[in-house]
């Protein structure tokens, strides 16, 4: 069979045993129908195709080339695909480019409008830079000006700079290494040691004068008390005596101290009145003392005086003695006394001096005060004076 043509079916022939008559006679006539349209296609086929002899030889130019594309195509079509998805890769980076031209202008745009201001701000400022050129140029020459006034204000401090010798170069490092230096200076500094102690050594031998002297004089006349005397009466004649002898052994002191020991005294006559009232105060202390506790008052005599050795300062400042010390300082007449010595023999203020003169005027008065009371009391007597415990 002819390409694009189906294979015809095996028929049976006429007359073939075992085909029925009538279905031989149908299909004879379906056979000669299309032998009739058959031969009917071809005398239209022949008229048509004499009628357009052109036609059909246009038709083979064309189908020839058809024919040639069709070769040309089917050369390329294994690559077609390929070149498509090629062409579309391009054309899309052909899109993107085109994008980025777009987003590109735009900011060229936006460059020229802020350079448009930059080149405004700039031409402001040239103008500011011509105008600052102009100052700087005039303070330039001011600045030579001032280079030259500097110059010789140097060369001028230079010609003024000291020549120090090494040892003012020592004395001025000195002064840069330690700039503060501590100066002490004595006011009214004791010329020996001696004149430094006399002050605290001469009420210690006024004390010790008046209870020697009360070892030997009574406190309180017997006789006196007997016979009813005033109380201030026996008071005053027990303690004049004392002060008489204290004022005698103030003047042999002072005497052998300036004579004998080279003792310098600033205010000479101020020290012995003061030594004086000082001879009166603690000859009426002791005596109140021994008058009141009788026996036991002169180991009273000697403790107060030890207390007072202790707590006037006359060796070292009061304030590095124990608490106790310093407490019992300005309540005893020996630290008075110490302080206005000090100041009458080596000289300074006189405030210390009437000071310690009214503290002694008071501890003269109340003590013959308080021995007038013991004498108004020793005017009674009892058993225990009678007949005393103790005796010395």
């Amino acid at each position: 069979p002819a390409p694009g043509t189906t294979p015809a079916t095996p028929t049976q022939r006429p007359g073939t045993p075992g085909t029925p008559p009538g279905s031989v006679c149908a299909s004879l006539g379906k056979a000669v129908d299309a032998a009739e349209r058959a031969a009917d296609v071809a005398r239209d086929l022949d008229t048509l195709v004499r009628g357009n002899t052109k036609g059909l030889a246009e038709l083979a130019r064309n189908l020839d080339d058809v024919h040639d594309k069709a070769v040309w195509l089917a050369e390329r079509a294994p690559h077609l695909s390929r070149d498509i998805d090629s062409a579309v890769a391009k054309i899309n980076a052909l899109n993107d480019g085109a994008h980025k031209v777009a987003t590109g202008a735009v900011d060229l745009h936006t460059g020229l409008t802020s350079a448009k201001s930059g080149a405004t701000s700039l031409h402001t400022g040239v103008d500011d830079l011509y105008t600052g050129a102009g100052t700087l140029n005039g303070g330039l020459f001011k600045l030579v000006d001032g280079s030259e006034k500097l110059s010789g204000g140097l060369h001028d401090g230079v010609r003024k700079i000291p020549d120090y010798d090494k040892k003012q170069r020592d004395a001025r490092t000195e002064v840069m290494a330690d700039p503060v230096q501590l100066a002490s200076q004595s006011m009214h500094a004791a010329p020996n040691y001696g004149t430094g102690f006399a002050p605290y050594f001469i009420p210690l031998s006024l004390w010790v004068g008046a209870m020697v002297a009360y070892m030997l004089i009574q406190p309180l006349n017997r006789r006196a008390l007997a016979a009813g005397a005033s109380p201030v009466r026996i008071t005053l004649a027990g303690w004049l005596p004392v002060a008489a002898v204290g004022a005698l052994q103030t003047a042999a002191l002072m005497a052998v101290l300036h004579w004998g020991l080279g003792l310098e005294m600033t205010r000479a006559a101020g020290t012995v009145a003061f030594l004086a009232l000082v001879t009166c105060c603690f000859a009426a202390i002791v005596q109140w003392l021994n008058a009141r506790f009788g026996p036991a008052g002169r180991i009273l005599v000697l403790a107060v005086l030890m207390l007072q050795l202790t707590s006037a300062g006359g060796t070292y400042p009061v304030q590095t003695s124990p608490a106790f010390f310093n407490a019992l300082h300005p309540l005893l007449p020996m630290s008075y006394v110490v302080e206005a010595l000090r100041r009458l023999i080596t000289g300074g203020g006189l405030e210390p001096v009437w000071q310690g003169s009214l503290v002694l005027l008071a501890f003269t008065v109340g003590a013959l005060a308080l021995t007038t009371l013991t004498a108004r009391r020793k005017q009674v007597w009892t058993i225990d004076r009678l007949h005393p415990e103790l005796t010395l």
